[in-house]
């Protein structure tokens, strides 16, 4: 056991060990890089696109005023503020 562990083979498979561990956690921190950039994008898309719909819910109800049916979550900037 003492030849083994001291010798060269052993050596080896334990650097081949490490090497992989390395590899998959640099592609794991990777992969989360790009998912975590993916995350950002969406979000100001759906920031965009709340910001948008509450402007035309806005400019509908400036123009026909109390005719529009209220829809609360497009005039409650608290709730607004959660979804960012």
């Amino acid at each position: 056991l003492y030849n083994y562990l001291t010798g060269l083979e052993f050596r080896q498979q334990m650097e081949a060990i490490v090497e992989g561990f390395i590899s998959l956690k640099d592609s794991i921190i990777r992969e989360k890089l790009q998912m975590e950039k993916i995350w950002r994008e969406r979000e100001k898309q759906l920031e965009k696109v709340l910001i948008n719909t509450a402007g035309m819910y806005g400019a509908i109800k400036g123009i026909a005023g109390a005719s529009v049916t209220s829809i609360p979550l497009l005039e409650n900037n608290t709730r607004e503020q959660e979804l960012f």
